[in-house]
């Protein structure tokens, strides 16, 4: 048989009769300006981890406080200039700890944390109405050997609930989401965009805030950069197996 004979090849074409342009070449076809990622809140978002705030309170979901399956208490970092919060774990007796989460069996299950100072502090950091509750997608990431949880606040859902009377008297609670005005007409970023909004500056300073009394001082997280390897099997953390932990 002929080896230097041309190979066949199959041309898939389209309902219009158009020759199909198949797949991606390469994977670098998605760092594109015009290719965008699907935002999760535009895809049944209520098993993603999101955590809910109120005027006086914060409700982490399910899904949020599973991502810290072996803590119950959590500390709030406040980066003021990008107006995002920045999630840590840590034991009940450390300072300005917060209780996020009810041991039930052998499971976290979420708890209405009130907050009263914070919630009001961040309302008004982020000039929110105060009538309405805010809900933010997690980004949860492993930095060396630490775990955190990211919330941008600029990227939050407006919420509000309402009691709509039917013609025969009967009373429903409706519920009204309003999305932020850059959304709109988009899908979500670029891959681009995401690796620049969501990277968090470990060399940072950030707020940390009591929520009992409001008082206010620096933190630091303190994190290894992932290496190389690291960010390509898993760029945006995970939660590990026992067994991968062990190993």
């Amino acid at each position: 048989m002929d080896d230097n004979r041309e190979q066949l090849s199959v041309e898939l074409i389209t309902e219009t009769g158009q020759k199909s342009r198949g797949g991606l070449k390469d994977y670098s076809e998605m760092k594109k300006g015009n290719v965008q990622r699907v935002r999760g809140d535009f895809l049944s978002p209520i098993f993603k981890p999101r955590i809910t705030f109120a005027i006086d309170s914060v409700t982490f979901n399910m899904s949020c406080v599973n991502l810290f399956p072996d803590n119950q208490y959590v500390v709030i970092n406040v980066d003021e200039a990008n107006q995002r919060i920045i999630i840590e774990a840590c034991m009940d007796y450390d300072r300005d700890s917060l209780k996020f989460a009810n041991l039930k069996g052998e499971r976290n299950n979420p708890r209405k944390c009130m907050a009263r100072i914070f919630c009001s502090m961040v309302y008004e950091m982020m000039g929110w109405n105060r009538a309405a509750k805010y809900r933010s997608m997690a980004i949860f990431q492993e930095l060396g050997d630490k775990k955190i949880i990211v919330f941008n606040l600029d990227e939050c859902l407006q919420v509000f609930t309402e009691v709509v009377e039917s013609g025969d008297g009967k009373q429903k609670r409706s519920t009204v989401i309003n999305m932020p005005e850059d959304w709109k007409g988009r899908f979500g970023y670029t891959l681009e965009e995401i690796d620049a909004k969501y990277r968090v500056d470990t060399a940072s300073t950030f707020v940390t805030v009591d929520n009992v009394t409001g008082e206010r001082h620096d933190s630091r997280i303190e994190a290894k950069l992932p290496t190389p390897e690291e960010l390509i099997h898993r760029p945006y953390g995970g939660i590990r197996s026992r067994q991968e932990v062990d190993e």
